[in-house]
């Protein structure tokens, strides 16, 4: 059975193959889901930006279009990130199932599993909770009738699109026309944001995991042996080399992991971290100005609250790869590295000096993302909603 049907990662392949970016699909199948996907996105960008022009600039027009072109602006990064990319995404593909062959013992391999359920949990939740504030978003709009019937008035409530947009035509005439096509577009763009962000994800706790089992095996790979003066006690020498030789090799591979997974997120993050920045200092606005109507609060509440928890799953696992990737020399330096040979416990601190060097997940080479970049970010979007709100 292919791995990749494991549990462990068949919901995030299911989503790959759904956006046509899972390196083996057949070209026809590719080629429909990515002229869907691009036609679809673009057809909502050309409808925003019309109503820029035919707005005349209006303020409030403006603001309230910023928000979805940004979150748009998004996906395209994400979804081009993995499509002009595919031989990449292959190649990490490759390196997790290379990386599953190199542990023999049964602790090492638990720690694997360990991750990779822990990687699992983590794209089904992300996936409910997105999909979840999607289902928000595409049912607000519908609220006025169910308030028709509830807390009836001398008229009936106007229904609003999901978002604005020119159409060229009457809004309330053509509501059911302009609703699903906003629903077609926003289900293919979350979709989209999620099968990426799943992946990223996956990758992220595959590395985790491989530093934490190299960890418990340097920690753990001289305890057999008997702790005393004489020379025929000691390890011996072959053992010694073949382990140390071992630790070197994984930790080798673990690093050009984290190395590939950085280079090729490097970019693609600074560009998100900005326009989350955007987005998120927008939200808190929209929400201020619409306290007094419940619904359209709770829809930009909604979109803030989507908006946290992805910019959390930009930055909590580059503090995760700074924490694990560290932790081996301290899992390294508490073994009994020290009852090997000199010559060979001198590369075990190789490894050790090179672990205090922590593996970074970092934002064009400008920042790092870890959980006070995080706490920056919101901080700095806060100041900047409140820039917005002293204009009002």
């Amino acid at each position: 059975m292919d791995l990749f049907d494991n549990p462990y990662y068949a919901l995030n392949k299911r989503l790959l193959i759904m956006i046509g970016e899972w390196p083996g699909l057949p070209w026809n199948k590719r080629r429909f889901r990515v002229w869907f996907i691009n036609i679809v996105m673009y057809s909502f960008s050309v409808v925003e930006i019309s109503l820029i022009f035919t707005s005349h600039g209006e303020f409030k027009t403006i603001l309230d279009l910023i928000a979805p072109l940004v979150a748009l602006l998004v996906c395209f990064i994400k979804y081009y990130t993995v499509h002009f990319n595919i031989k990449n995404i292959r190649y990490f593909l490759n390196h997790i199932i290379d990386n599953w062959k190199l542990w023999k013992s049964k602790e090492e391999l638990d720690i694997m599993h360990d991750f990779a359920k822990e990687g699992k949990m983590f794209v089904f939740w992300y996936t409910v909770y997105i999909y979840s504030c999607m289902t928000t978003f595409l049912v607000l709009p519908f609220i006025p009738i169910v308030l028709d019937q509830i807390v009836p008035l001398n008229e009936s409530r106007p229904l609003k699109p999901i978002f604005r947009g020119e159409y060229f035509v009457d809004e309330e005439e053509h509501f059911l026309s302009i609703y699903i096509h906003m629903c077609i577009v926003i289900v293919t763009a979350i979709s989209t944001l999620i099968a990426t962000d799943t992946f990223f994800l996956l990758l992220n706790c595959h590395i985790c995991g491989l530093f934490a089992a190299l960890g418990h095996y340097l920690e753990n790979a001289w305890n057999e042996q008997p702790d005393s003066k004489s020379s025929s006690d000691y390890l011996s020498r072959t053992r010694c080399l073949k382990s140390v030789v071992y630790s070197v090799k994984v930790h080798k591979k673990a690093l050009e992991f984290a190395e590939h997974i950085e280079t090729f997120y490097s970019i693609p993050l600074l560009q998100q971290a900005g326009l989350c920045l955007i987005c998120m200092s927008i939200s808190l606005y929209q929400i201020l100005m619409t306290l007094d109507k419940p619904s359209e609060a709770i829809r930009y509440i909604a979109f803030a609250g989507a908006q946290l928890v992805h910019l959390f799953c930009m930055c909590y696992p580059g503090q995760r790869m700074i924490d694990y990737s560290t932790h081996i020399q301290l899992k390294a330096y508490n073994g009994l590295w020290y009852k090997a040979p000199a010559s060979v416990s001198k590369l075990v601190l190789l490894i050790i000096r090179r672990s205090l060097e922590p593996t970074y997940l970092t934002a064009g080479k400008t920042f790092l993302f870890c959980l006070e970049t995080y706490s920056t970010i919101l901080q700095t979007s806060t100041s900047y909603f409140m820039v917005l709100a002293s204009f009002n």
